[in-house]
């Protein structure tokens, strides 16, 4: 049984496949048998597990529910062509001599697929087959259809190992999709495709077939993506579609029911179809409920909803939708939950609405990031009267979505109507609704700045809008009040440090949330920037609470918290502790989807893995991240990720595509009036790229005045970071120059470390120079430390200490190996000519300083002990340590 050709490779079956080539090995083995719903990978994991099979002959058959009416209907083409009842044999004697007869030719494995679908007397066959060991068995069978009793007793009496399949994890789907697709896949098309299929492997290869089909999945710059709608899926559509029918119109109606509102609450759904009808549907494997506090009904796959809502006639969903509505509200005063629910349902219904009701449901919404449901929910409630809070929670939803232009537009419009219903009249219910009225255009001009500044890019015109708006005397005389946090929030954003003590002012003093949100935000920025890094972090963690469930104004200042965080904990330096918070943020980012979030937390998990000495990693994230913010409009960070994907591009050794990199770059270059809080990155891709394409020194002028700008505004950390790039390119004394101009927080680990880095290398110091790369080592960063102790093996070279410098080398080469990607960078090609350890000395060294014992290295690799042994005395040697016990420090591994 071989492989179809263009199939992928099993993935995700390991265990199980392991265990089911050991079901089939030796001549007295049963069998196995393969058990699982449809579509999770029965017959893929048969015939892998076929292929590896020795020493059997393989004979397949193909059941099918025509041949399951006729007597010995599957197994037909193995019978003998002489064979016929005249000769007084009964079905089940015939198929026994036929497939004794052909056991005779030497040992045979049945392949069966499907088994469940075998008639009566091949089941019967196979049985009597197994039992006299005239054959082994390898079988599959579905479990969501009835099993035949025979098929029970094979596993259960005759030896037969079963094997139960379940559906895949999300991060086996992940790889199969990857595999699938043979390159990364944007987030969001991940995880949609991902949780459509639900981890089943059939369903998830029709999905990438149809969407490739339809055009509406197609990669860019090397990342796979969704530009539209998935289409129908014709043969998963006819597989699905077979499952769902059902004889009683009740249950077809039931079903439909939970499709349009799914979750269902169970009661709810008890009182509309029926505890009887339910109870049918899910012994039929056709809908679920949830064990959670309220139970919830759900179909028992989301490609089911998708059917059943393209099947239902528009106004039959209509009358469900309002049946639901209806049904909860009768259960009395609804909770956060049935709130939500109920606004949905109304919405979807049409008619007129409850425009608290309608806002109220926005803000829960906007809180589990439902943005698409969020706007139509606030869209609805500002048109039916809920004015200027339910217009500024479309604005916010609008630009979570991307759809900026309409969110400036709304912006606008609010602008010019807040408050006017009280301009005229006197008295204290005047001047109450005066006060209410420049509150609300204080609050629509704080959003429209937010998204000039974060998305239209124009600091500028942020500012202009502020100031049209009226502060109140109270806030004016004291500094105090959101409009005040918002402009030291912006003056940090352009790397203005002298904002911390301001900031932190504001933070501590009795103002509204969002005004708190913006100046902690303000603080915690500029403290990152000028590197007191501690006392970002406990701010940080007075900020996260506040932060958690907001969905007023500044949410855009709470949603760049977590990914600071991250890029906080990357400067410590952790990158290891920074990447997975990272992760978790992106991850969560997806569901329910938040492009916002994904772009962030995208372009900090490139800046991580850039940090991190992984620029194949950061290529790609940072692909993704300019790939989002393009598509929803976000300038800045659109900027940013193209300056880490040049970056990474030239540090992966390859100059190829260069100049479309650096186009990309220009054309959405910074203005005089951009935001600049990460434009670092931008000045250290113009000094990389110099460097590939030897600019005579241009791109390291550029990087010199960027960190000379930050270092006047205080922002000596991110300046320092710049300054160590010029290290690795090979100005070092300019480094050191701007270092000690400007020097870092004494108390910053790293800024020290890139301080001794820059003047070692300056003066070719080759023993601080290994100091410095053992610290890079322990802080996880490899390229780093291989970089430093490549330089320091130079200089070792320079002073002709060849035993010296090969011990650098290899301690180069040991972290360059922890990397596991390619990796090519000025410093590392400073190489001069030295005796380095073999390809298998190098493997031998590296298993002995992990305290793997010589036999055990010698049974792995196949080798002699005595071999062993004499590849590590050489390496010994030409490294020059004594045994073992130096083998870890002479490597970097401590």
């Amino acid at each position: 049984m071989s492989r179809p050709a263009g199939e992928s490779p099993l993935t995700g079956r390991d265990e199980e496949l392991a265990d089911a080539v050991r079901a089939l090995w030796g001549p007295a083995a049963p069998g196995l048998l393969i058990a699982g719903p449809a579509g999770v990978g029965k017959t893929r994991l048969a015939r892998e597990a076929a292929t590896r099979v020795r020493g059997r002959r393989i004979l397949s058959v193909q059941c099918s529910a025509d041949s399951a009416g006729l007597a010995l209907g599957a197994l037909a083409g193995l019978l003998p062509a002489d064979a016929g009842l005249a000769a007084g044999q009964g079905p089940l004697q015939l198929g026994l001599l036929a497939l004794r007869r052909l056991a005779d030719q030497g040992p045979i494995l049945l392949s069966v697929d499907d088994a469940h679908q075998l008639d009566p007397v091949s089941l019967a066959v196979l049985h009597q087959a197994v039992v006299e060991n005239v054959v082994a068995l390898l079988a599959t069978m579905r479990t969501d259809e009835p099993i035949p009793d025979v098929l029970t007793a094979l596993w259960k009496d005759a030896g037969v190992v079963r094997i139960d399949l379940a559906v895949l994890d999300a991060p086996t789907s992940d790889a199969l999709l990857t595999a699938m697709l043979d390159g990364p896949v944007e987030g969001q098309a991940l995880r949609r495709l991902r949780d459509t299929a639900a981890g089943n492997p059939l369903f998830l290869r029709e999905l990438v077939t149809s969407a490739r089909e339809a055009g509406v999945l197609d990669r860019a710059d090397g990342l796979w993506r969704l530009t539209g709608p998935m289409t129908a899926m014709p043969r998963l559509s006819e597989l699905l579609r077979s499952r769902l029918a059902a004889s009683d119109p009740v249950e077809r109606e039931a079903l439909e029911l939970v499709a349009a509102g799914e979750p269902v609450p169970l009661p709810v759904a008890v009182a509309i179809a029926g505890d009887r009808i339910l109870e049918a549907l899910e012994r039929r494997g056709l809908i679920t409920v949830e064990p959670v506090e309220q139970p919830m009904v759900r179909l028992s796959h989301p490609l089911y909803g998708e059917l059943l809502r393209a099947d239902t006639p528009a106004l039959g969903r209509l009358r469900h939708i309002r049946r639901l509505a209806d049904a909860v509200e009768a259960g009395g005063t609804p909770g956060e939950d049935e709130l939500l629910r109920i606004a949905r349902w109304r919405l979807d219904a049409g008619g007129p609405v409850n425009p608290q009701l309608m806002l109220a449901a926005a803000e829960q919404a906007a809180l589990t990031r439902e943005y698409a449901l969020a706007y139509r929910l606030a869209e609805r409630a500002y048109r039916a009267g809920a004015a200027v809070d339910a217009g500024l929670a479309a604005v916010r939803a609008l630009v979570h979505l991307g759809h900026i232009d309409e969110a400036i537009a709304l912006c606008a419009e609010l602008a010019a109507t807040a408050g006017t219903a009280s301009a005229v009249g006197t008295g204290p219910a005047a001047e109450t609704a005066r006060a209410g009225g420049a509150t609300d255009r204080i609050q629509v001009a704080i959003q429209h700045a937010e998204i000039l500044v974060h998305a239209v890019d124009d600091v500028r015109a942020a500012r202009a809008v502020l100031d049209g708006a009226s502060q109140p005397p109270d806030d004016e005389a004291t500094g105090t009040g959101p409009l005040a946090g918002f402009d030291l929030y912006l003056r940090s954003y352009q790397l203005d440090c002298t904002v911390i003590e301001p900031a932190l002012a504001v933070f501590r003093g009795a103002n509204p949330v969002a005004t708190r949100l913006a100046a902690s935000c303000a603080a915690g920025c500029a403290m990152l920037l000028a590197g007191r890094l501690a006392e970002a972090e406990e701010l940080i963690a007075e900020t996260v609470p506040l932060a958690h469930r907001h969905t007023g104004p500044s949410q855009m200042q709470s949603l760049g918290v977590p990914p600071i965080v991250a890029v906080l904990r990357c400067y410590r330096p952790d990158p290891a502790g920074a990447r997975e918070m990272a992760e978790r943020g992106y991850e969560a980012s997806l569901h329910p989807t938040n492009p916002v979030s994904q772009a962030l937390h995208a372009l900090t998990l490139a800046q991580i893995a850039l940090f991190a000495g992984r620029p194949g990693t950061a290529l790609r994230w940072a692909q993704e991240a300019r790939l989002v913010a393009g598509e929803i409009g976000m300038r800045p960070v659109y900027r940013w990720a193209a300056g880490v994907r040049m970056q990474a591009s030239v540090q992966l050794g390859g100059d190829a595509g260069l100049a479309a990199l650096a186009a990309d770059l220009h054309q959405h270059a910074a203005g005089p009036h951009s935001l600049r809080l990460f434009d670092i990155e931008v000045a250290r891709a113009h000094a990389w790229r110099g460097a590939a394409e030897n600019d005579g020194g241009a791109g390291i002028t550029a990087l010199v005045e960027a960190v000379v700008g930050h270092g006047r505004r205080g922002a000596v950390a991110v300046g320092a970071l710049g300054a160590l790039d010029l290290v690795r390119l090979g100005a070092a004394g300019r480094a050191a120059e701007l270092l000690a101009s400007h020097p870092p927080d004494p108390r910053w680990s790293l800024g020290r470390t890139i301080e001794a880095y820059a003047t070692a290398a300056r003066t070719a110091d080759a023993g601080t120079l290994l100091d410095v790369a053992a610290r890079f080592a322990r802080y996880g960063m490899p390229l780093h430390a291989a970089e430093a102790a490549t330089m320091a093996g130079a200089a070792r070279m320079a002073g002709r200490q060849p035993t010296t410098a090969a011990r650098a080398y290899v301690f180069a080469d040991t972290q360059l190996a922890l990397i596991g990607e390619p990796v090519s960078t000025p410093a590392l090609r400073r190489r001069g000519p030295i005796t380095r350890l073999t390809g298998r000395e190098h493997e031998i060294v590296l298993a002995a300083a992990r305290g793997e014992q010589s036999r055990n290295i010698a049974v792995r690799l196949h080798l002699s002990e005595r071999t062993v042994e004499n590849h590590l005395h050489r390496a010994y040697g030409k490294l020059g340590i004594g045994g073992r016990a130096e083998l870890r420090g002479a490597l970097g591994l401590d």
